[in-house]
Formats: C-alpha cells, structure tokens, sequence
C-alpha cells in the first residue's frame, strides 16, 4: 500500500463553526525514502471564501488577500482524491486533518476520506511509545535530532516532509527491510541504534550544497514560491496576488 505523510493549514481548530481549509500538502514514501520528484509531491493553496483571523495569520502567513486567487476546494478536489486514492495516510493529529477533510468534502456530496484511505496517526503512536512526555511535532523532530530549524511557519508541504522524517524514526525496526519474510528475523534481535546526539556529524560539500538547492528550487516551483526552507521573516511582503475573476 502506497504511504503518504499529509497535512493541511485552516482558518482555525473548528470545522464545525465554519473553519475551512487553506493548504495542503503531501508527501508520498518511497519504501523508507524521501524524494523530491515531483510524482511523489501533492502541494495546493485553496480559497477558504471566508476571511482568515489576524491570529491563525501569525501562524502560517496566509492572508485572506494571498488566498483570494487561489482555487476553491471544489475546484482541486478530484486532483487530490487521485493522489491519496488507494493509500495510508500518515497524519499527526489525525483528528483535526481528517475533521477538515470529512468536512470539505461533505459540503460538496463527496463519502469521508476513511472511505478511500486508510489514517494512521503518528500523534498515537508517539504518545504509546513515548508517554507522558510531549509528542508535538516540533518536540518529536528535537526528540529525533531531526533539523526542524526551516519550520518558522507552519506549512503544510513542509510539515508532511518533517512528519515523513518523524515517522520514520517512530517506526525504526518495523521496516521490511529489518523483518525478514521467512520468519527468521525478528526486530527484537536488532542491536539498538545510539541516540541522534552521539552520531558524527558530516557537513554537505559544495557539490552537495549545490545539489541541495536544485532541489529546493524544486519544492519553490511546486509550492508556487511558498518554500519555507526559504522563508526570509525579516524581507518585505510580496505583492498580493490578485483574486481571480468570479
């Protein structure tokens, strides 16, 4: 079964009282890789057709001014449902995602997201393996040693590549590549890996930091300009895009 990480940004916590979607953002697996080719990436900015607080601004800068061009949810649907078709989604929080999507796609007479993908929330597992202790994305990703220094904004195409990574280490030991299908294998027998802190750090050379922005230059293009690995809080705003023609 194909594995996508997703996550999306609102207009607040409450799909119920008439918070929309604004963005979403998927990343599908590779096996137990990340690759940034575009057939593995799903990226959309959706018109919410209702204003977006000052507050939940301050979260993922998305104004009510950028988002007035951007297509409705009805008009992006059939896109996304193709992607996600047939997969598990792999969500943090699933509640509040899945909450939003169900929602989306009732005002528009389409089944629950339940009804073509399987949901499996990395906020449960997280919280069974690591109890009591806190399980936000940001705190996994320093749990982890996962770079999360890029995430000044949330956003949803950067939060699933951050939750792919998540979801990784979460899972370490579950891979096929660690259980062997005759049976003969048992994760229980792995040596256990040492904690992020103690490995060696290699620093990219410039052959590879040269790679690394072709790449980034890649996420720009499919986030329409939005990449937050970019993201400058102390450079100017950008002219507002200006709002289709009903």
């Amino acid at each position: 079964m194909r594995q996508i990480c997703l996550d999306t940004e609102t207009t607040g916590r409450d799909p119920e009282n008439g918070d929309r979607l604004v963005e979403i953002g998927c990343v599908e697996l590779d096996g137990r890789r990340l690759t940034l080719d575009d057939r593995f990436l799903y990226h959309t900015l959706i018109n919410p057709e209702r204003e977006v607080p000052e507050e939940v601004v301050a979260i993922h800068n998305l104004t009510t001014e950028r988002l007035a061009g951007e297509p409705k949810f009805a008009e992006i649907v059939d896109k996304f449902l193709d992607f996600v078709r047939g997969a598990e989604l792999i969500i943090h929080n699933a509640e509040f995602d899945v909450g939003f999507l169900n929602m989306e796609l009732a005002r528009i007479g389409r089944p629950p997201i339940e009804s073509i993908c399987r949901i499996t929330d990395t906020l449960a597992i997280a919280r069974k393996k690591h109890p009591g202790q806190r399980n936000s994305l940001d705190a996994l990703c320093a749990r982890y040693g996962i770079d999360n220094s890029s995430r000044t904004l949330h956003g949803a195409l950067l939060d699933s590549w951050l939750l792919a990574e998540v979801y990784f280490a979460l899972t370490r030991g579950q891979g096929n590549l660690l259980m062997e299908a005759s049976g003969r294998g048992s994760a229980e027998k792995l040596m256990p890996l040492p904690p992020p802190e103690s490995l060696r750090v290699i620093r990219a050379d410039s052959r590879e930091l040269a790679a690394h922005e072709e790449q980034l230059d890649k996420i720009d293009k499919a986030c329409k300009g939005t990449c937050l690995w970019r993201f400058d809080p102390n450079a100017p705003a950008p002219e507002e895009t200006p709002a289709k023609p009903a």
